[in-house]
């Protein structure tokens, strides 16, 4: 056994594999670790380090759960920088103040809008929301992946969803209201 410190040279299938399962589930890693409130510089590191430990642990990843592992890594490295419960620092008020310059398909405004609305959900509903809603993992998964009983993100997922459709109403009051003004 190598000491921990040591590299064990990838074999040519592992690079293969590694590179398969980086350009199919990047992008989802990089969501979810957005999703989570942190800096872009501290996306960037959490994905790597996600994919480091992807590598090491190359051989203990199943097939077809690629996804899954990745995930699970991805959210207990945002774990463990502190940011279990990150929440953006906005104002009570601040889908009440929206900028009326909002462009509909400007796909940065519309994440930043996601993003406001999701900021007023419960952070332990948002986990199950975002999984399942826009990473499109089941609630199977979801349980698994966060080591509840599959019953606790059914609720989650049915109360996430409650919070979510009531601050995108207040949201969208708040937009026509500036419409209107």
């Amino acid at each position: 056994m190598a000491a921990p410190a040591e590299r064990i040279p990838a074999t040519a299938v592992d690079r293969v594999r590694l590179e398969k399962i980086f350009n199919a589930h990047h992008a989802t890693v990089w969501r979810v670790l957005s999703r989570r409130g942190l800096s872009p510089e501290a996306v960037e590191d959490a994905t790597q380090e996600t994919y480091l430990l992807a590598a090491e642990r190359l051989d203990d990843i199943r097939p077809e759960s690629e996804r899954a592992f990745l995930v699970a890594t991805a959210l207990r490295i945002a774990h463990s920088l502190g940011r279990k419960t990150v929440r953006w620092e906005l104002d009570d008020d601040m889908d009440q103040r929206l900028s009326g310059n909002r462009d509909a398909s400007d796909t940065r405004a519309d994440m930043q809008l996601c993003n406001l609305v999701l900021s007023k959900v419960d952070p332990d509903l948002v986990e199950v929301f975002v999984l399942y809603e826009l990473e499109g993992l089941t609630a199977p998964e979801i349980s698994e992946l966060l080591q509840i009983p599959l019953g606790s993100a059914a609720s989650r997922l049915r109360r996430a969803r409650e919070q979510f459709r009531s601050a995108a109403a207040r949201v969208e009051k708040s937009m026509k209201k500036e419409g209107e003004s």
